[in-house]
């Protein structure tokens, strides 16, 4: 989307600068959730860490927990969902206006295409 890198899932979630902006407000709860609940800073972990909590936090999270019921695992678990569905929406909003600005396809280049 940026054109900076592949997009690779560490890429769409973590770095791409297109979804800087929907990135930035929820991670500043992520990172106050993570260390309330593991006493270290998200920032620290290693991006291959990061991104396999923010995908799936419950392995790593769940140690650190008093019970299973915990309302800090949940919130943080709710500012994960909410970070995942905003990148995903905004880059399927970027590439829908991103379609709807390339020029019309004309029969020549159908043609051109299919050879």
């Amino acid at each position: 989307m940026c054109g900076e890198e592949n997009e690779t899932a560490e890429h769409f979630v973590l770095k791409c600068s297109a979804l800087h902006s929907v990135r930035k407000s929820i991670m500043v709860d992520i990172e106050r959730q993570c260390e309330a609940i593991t006493q270290t800073s998200f920032n620290t972990l290693p991006v291959e860490k990061q991104l396999y909590i923010l995908i799936n936090s419950w392995p790593t999270l769940k140690t650190f927990l008093k019970t299973q019921l915990s309302t800090e695992y949940h919130e943080f678990e709710k500012h994960c969902g909410r970070l995942l569905y905003g990148l995903d929406r905004t880059r399927q909003l970027l590439l829908v206006t991103e379609t709807r600005q390339r020029p019309p396809r004309t029969n020549q280049t159908k043609n051109y295409q299919r050879a």
